[in-house]
């Protein structure tokens, strides 16, 4: 899901986040960073003779937003606060569901099976 776009000059940066916590950044449509995170990371970006980093900072259990800032050279350029998606809430809560499920069963099978 593309969550906030950016013009620099005449150049396109796009961020997008998928439901599992896969963040991309397209430049121009292209692809050239994607990230696995759950609560946010930094992304470096060449753009000319600039060293652009695009910081991707995800409250999920606060507001549940995605602040978004463009920094270049380590000046900040534009920030975005977005709201997340709330499918992306349900899928990390039954994924964590599902673990600790799997994990009390999983201890509850080897705890009776090796004190009988």
């Amino acid at each position: 899901m593309k969550y906030a776009e950016f013009n620099i000059d005449s150049n396109k940066i796009e961020f997008l986040n998928s439901v599992l916590g896969f963040e991309s950044v397209l430049l121009n449509g292209k692809r050239i960073s994607k990230k696995f995170s759950f609560s946010g990371i930094n992304h470096k970006i060449r753009l000319n003779s600039d060293d652009l980093t695009l910081e991707s900072k995800y409250k999920q259990f606060d507001k549940n937003e995605i602040r978004i800032e463009l920094r270049k050279n380590g000046d900040l350029i534009e920030k975005q606060i977005v709201k997340a998606d709330n499918k992306q809430r349900i899928y990390w809560m039954l994924i964590g569901l599902g673990i600790g499920i799997g994990a009390f069963k999983l201890l509850n099978f080897l705890f009776v099976n090796l004190i009988f």
